[in-house]
């Protein structure tokens, strides 16, 4: 080292060149020495630069630049100033120069805020293309060259429109500010209109009882549509009359929630029966009519009981007067007979005259489980009566109640683990799938009653890993299709890959039991086809529509996620857009996918076929609504690209082809108790107001969008308004719910020129006798056979319905050794455990416990 020689360093020289700004801080302060004697001036000629003292800033600018109290750089200019190159002041309240020239200013993002946008719709797209990819395997019916198409036309389609949406996207998030009050009359992305409010509350839900009763209203829910749509048309025709009476004290201001809430959330819980006789029952020929008609009209939609267990313990309960059964099961018992006669003063059953009013039941049913049981741990039976509970609720029209005890069913079923796939193999195949369809049954609810209130999920998709229901009735669990593919979780995963939601199809993989298991998937996935052939050729059941059913809810759902939440507010729109076309996609593929026993296109030939039908095509059309109705507003076109503009036109148009939809499914005899007894009566009236909101918007946006179907528009409004009318009859929130459309109807019509002179008016009117097909529903209803408990038995032999006048020994002693096998249950594992029935002397007691475990 010693040796090396080292070049040294090269010496710089003493001074260097000082950049402009700094070349101030070593000038000389004044003109005059320390010792006051003068300097002589520099040669200005021979010098190359010049010191120019910095100005001074804030507080001393003050003080030495007498008017200059502005920053003479900003951190951004306004757009304005930017396009005509001149100095912007940077006022948060608009710059000075757009003040005066009365010009909107609107700030743009910076680089930083653009590569937050561009991620956060890169991102949404790389999702998409997943989602498609993955279908793509998997789905059938659609070609793969026309999913990649859309997948490819909405790439280009967003490509051009993030160059462009820099304005856009600053008005969608509230960044816009407008320096006249013209507002109004200024165009607006859709996202700014469709989702102004979604992340703030503009008024005080704690302030009374009322603003309590009612609770905060989301953007999704019709009672939001309908208060929009109120202030819109109040602005719009001030001084036209409208025919409801003076609001009251507290009430007058129709921008509040709760003067639009045309639900039953203010009745208080008078309603509720002291001191009534909690273990009291109906004659057993009511009971059996209320049993029926509720296995008929609500169990298909909301299978959250075992219906062959169910049957069974209630023909034995009825059959031997010594047994006992629990007070859960008893509450469940008054539950059922509280929805069903709710439904049979509906449809005006001839036999509702030997019927209680419905709160008497309920009021048994809440004597009996429903009191001191807010500590307590959630059990299975518990779930069932809170489900059955929220859904008496919802019937009778009580939202916020129904919402509240949904939420506290499906946290006590996650506390379960029914939101995951169940493998122990100690519980037997037939109680997974009824577990699972209880899941299924408080997720549907859930959804429905978030959709209406506008309030968030509690479910995520992302944590669920429960299947589908498989497509087959509990009576056929033990044929060999069903039974193979309850146990086989590899051949399950055929078809449950194919519906199920995303997250639960790639976090449930089947498991493969033997080797030919691989095979069979790799066939299924190279002929998405045979799946298709297969579901449709499935005969029509309780269970398939159901399938279908969950299928749907699971797709309107993620709309409802992904359209309504706080977090689409902060997504640009080309995403939005995009999740739009997406969601689109996916119900449309659904309704191509539908049997022809269901296609409600196809007229019906039984009234179960016909109730079915209806119930997925009010499901199907109220899920398009939600999924367009963010693009139905007044869109100005020289403000939108021209593939915004367009996309916007033709999607609204969709959403007013969905709300007609729904209303030609009404008939056009106005007969409440046949429009019941065909739809899925306890959320007729959301569906309803659903479809009448977005006719009326139509008309207030003047047919804009649908301007060749204008009459089209206005005569299926004027229906859905009779049909309120005619609702009104039997139910206080649909009297309401026409008060208020009638009103916006009536203000509408002066300035469209409409005719609504054949409007009902708001006399008490009578009811038309049925006429026959009325009474062939009547009698349908009355002669129903309700499925046997045990699929191999004889139809007759277990047949609760047709009770003897005298049953012999030798009957009871047969039918209770084919009970001893299949109905008793553990109460901690909902199984099927030992003998039913215990010895002669603790038969009271021993039949208690095991029928106040799971009903299932």
């Amino acid at each position: 080292m010693n040796a090396m020689s080292f070049q040294g360093w090269t010496m710089q020289p003493g001074g260097y060149a000082l950049p402009y700004q700094e070349v101030e801080l070593f000038s000389p302060p004044s003109a005059t020495d320390d010792r006051g004697s003068p300097q002589k001036e520099p040669d200005i000629k021979g010098s190359k630069k010049m010191a120019i003292p910095r100005l001074p800033e804030g507080s001393e600018a003050s003080l030495s630049s007498i008017g200059r109290f502005h920053r003479r750089h900003v951190r951004r200019a306004c757009e304005s100033c930017r396009q005509r190159k001149t100095k912007c002041t940077g006022d948060k309240s608009g710059c000075r120069n757009c003040r005066e020239a009365g010009i909107i200013c609107c700030y743009t993002d910076g680089k930083r805020e653009k590569s937050k946008r561009q991620l956060a719709t890169l991102s949404a797209k790389v999702q998409t293309y997943e989602e498609v990819i993955r279908k793509m395997s998997l789905r059938f019916g659609v070609s793969d060259e026309q999913l990649m198409s859309n997948a490819m036309t909405c790439d280009s389609h967003q490509s051009v429109l993030a160059e462009q949406s820099e304005t856009t996207s600053a008005f969608s998030r509230g960044r816009s500010l407008f320096a006249n009050d013209n507002s109004d009359h200024k165009s607006r992305s859709p996202s700014a209109v469709s989702h102004a409010g979604t992340d703030r509350v503009q008024e005080d839900f704690n302030k009374d009882d009322s603003t309590r009763a009612t609770g905060y209203i989301g953007e999704s829910s019709e009672v939001s549509w309908l208060q929009k749509l109120r202030k819109r048309v109040s602005e719009d025709t001030p001084d036209i009359k409208q025919s409801s009476p003076p609001p009251t004290p507290g009430e007058n201001d129709d921008n509040l929630v709760t003067s639009n809430n045309f639900y039953e959330d203010n009745k208080n819980v008078d309603f509720i029966i002291d001191g009534v006789q909690s273990h009291a029952m109906p004659r057993q020929k009511v009971a059996e009519l209320l049993l029926r008609a509720y296995f008929k009209s609500v169990h298909p939609s909301f299978p959250i009981i075992g219906m062959s267990t169910f049957i069974s313990q209630y023909q034995l309960f009825f059959s031997q007067p010594t047994v006992k059964p629990g007070n859960k099961w008893l509450a469940i018992l008054n539950l059922i007979f509280a929805i069903a006669t709710v439904y049979a003063h509906l449809i005006s059953a001839d036999w509702k005259s030997d019927l209680e009013d419905h709160s008497v039941y309920f009021s048994r049913a809440r004597a009996l489980s429903l009191q001191d049981t807010l500590l307590d741990h959630p059990d299975l039976q518990q779930l069932q009566i809170e489900g059955l509970t929220s859904f008496y609720l919802l019937a009778t029209g009580q939202i916020n109640r129904s919402w509240k005890l949904c939420g506290c069913a499906v946290r006590g079923a996650i506390a379960l683990g029914l939101h995951l796939r169940n493998v122990d193999p100690s519980t037997s195949d037939t109680s997974k799938e009824i577990r699972y369809r209880v899941w299924w049954a408080l997720y549907s609810m859930d959804h429905l009653l978030n959709v209406i209130t506008g309030r968030p999920c509690c479910i995520s998709d992302g944590a669920c890993t429960t299947p589908v229901p498989i497509p087959y009735d509990e009576s056929d669990f033990q044929k060999q299709e069903a039974a193979q593919m309850l146990s086989n979780h590899s051949r399950r995963g055929l078809w449950v890959h194919d519906w199920t939601p995303v997250s639960s199809a790639l976090a449930s993989p089947p498991q493969v039991e033997d080797s030919n298991s691989n095979t069979e998937m790799a066939g299924a996935k190279s002929d998405a086809s045979e799946t298709t052939d297969w579901l449709k050729s499935l005969p029509s059941s309780m269970s398939l529509y159901f399938f279908h059913l969950a299928t749907l809810t699971s797709i309107a759902k993620r709309a409802n996620m992904k359209l309504y939440s706080a977090e689409a507010v902060q997504a640009p729109w080309p995403s939005l857009e995009f999740t739009i076309q997406s969601l689109t996609l996916e119900a449309n593929a659904w309704l191509a996918h539908l049997p022809e026993s269901y296609d409600f296109k196809l007229l019906p030939t039984t009234q179960t076929m016909i109730t079915q039908k209806t119930s997925l095509a009010f499901s199907y059309y109220s899920t398009k609504i939600s999924i367009t109705r963010p693009c139905l507003c007044r869109l100005e076109k020289h403000c939108q690209t021209d593939g915004t503009y367009e996309f916007c036109c033709k999607t609204a148009a969709d959403c007013v082809e969905a709300a007609t939809g729904i209303i030609n499914l009404l008939p056009d005899n106005l007969e409440a108790s046949l429009l019941h007894k065909i739809s899925p009566w306890w959320c007729l009236l959301h569906y309803l107001m659903q479809a009448t909101t977005v006719l009326l918007l139509e008309l207030s946006f003047r047919a804009e969008h649908v301007p060749e179907r204008a009459v089209e528009v206005s005569q299926a409004a004027k229906k859905s308004v009779k049909w309120l009318h005619e609702l009104s009859h039997s139910s206080s929130p649909a009297h309401r719910a026409w008060k208020r459309c009638n009103d916006l109807l009536h203000s509408l019509a002066q300035p469209l020129n409409l005719d609504i002179s054949d409007l009902p008016s708001d006399e008490i009117m009578v009811d038309p006798p049925p006429d026959s097909f009325v009474s062939v529903l009547e009698s349908s209803l009355l002669e129903q056979q309700i499925p046997t408990p045990l699929p191999y038995l004889e139809p007759d032999a277990l047949d609760f319905l047709d009770k003897h006048q005298a049953q012999s020994e030798s009957q009871s002693s047969s039918r209770s050794n084919i009970f001893d096998e299949y109905l008793p249950y553990d109460p901690n594992t909902g199984q099927i455990t030992g003998s039913f029935f215990p010895e002669a002397s603790n038969l009271d007691l021993d039949f208690g416990y095991m029928l106040d475990s799971s009903v299932y």
